[in-house]
């Protein structure tokens, strides 16, 4: 699960991911639930990553899911016959907060990842989960919780610093084996993704206002 506020790139780091996934020979499916794929395809563009090759090869599909008009009965169904049928590896659900508009309540949506995630792992398959949380500062929330659900569990967060706005990444759970504990800087441009050195200086990163914890540490700008 990647979590965070929206547009901190939750959803650029998960597409990336389907990326080297690809690369490998692996097979993926993209379910939209927030962005037309025209403009998915040109975000990654932007990032360095075009998808559109591994589309026209039926390498990657990107299924652009109206919760209005597919129920979650159909979308197990479409879940299923790629991994049955056409060998996906890999399954990105972007995001589980468009998810939840197709669902009558929370217990729903709960069963019905249960379901679907437990299929996914009996078969092998990979996947990430986008959820966003409500705010872009300081206290966030998300309007379910699906943590438990998750093997591992990546926080992105907006922080200031010097006079601009930033980005921290961190693995806050792995249920298999140690992770790394630290709280890393992210950058994402045409260059691609940028994972900088642990914020060792700073204290209360994750609040989105943190302070030095240390004279004389410096950020590079």
């Amino acid at each position: 699960m990647l979590l965070g506020p929206s547009g901190v790139g939750k959803s650029s780091t998960a597409l990336a991911y389907m990326v080297a996934a690809l690369a490998r020979g692996e097979r993926g499916l993209i379910l939209s639930f927030d962005e037309p794929t025209g403009i998915l395809l040109r975000r990654a563009a932007g990032l360095g990553m075009d998808i559109r090759e591994p589309i026209a090869e039926g390498r990657l599909r990107v299924e652009q899911i109206d919760p209005a008009e597919v129920s979650p009965g159909e979308l197990a169904a479409m879940v299923r016959h790629a991994v049955e049928d056409e060998d996906v590896r890999l399954v990105l659900i972007d995001s589980l907060t468009g998810y939840q508009s197709a669902m009558p309540g929370e217990q729903y949506l709960l069963l019905q990842m249960h379901e679907i995630l437990t299929y996914l792992n009996q078969q092998g398959v990979t996947t990430l989960l986008v959820l966003a949380q409500h705010g872009l500062l300081g206290q966030m929330s998300s309007a379910v919780d699906l943590t438990y659900l998750s093997d591992t569990v990546v926080l992105f967060r907006f922080f200031e610093a010097a006079g601009r706005l930033r980005r921290a990444v961190s693995v806050v759970k792995k249920r298999v084996g140690p992770h790394e504990d630290t709280i890393r800087e992210l950058r994402i441009d045409g260059g691609g993704f940028r994972v900088g050195a642990p914020l060792v200086g700073f204290q209360g990163v994750l609040t989105g206002a943190p302070h030095l914890a240390s004279a004389g540490t410096r950020i590079a700008v």
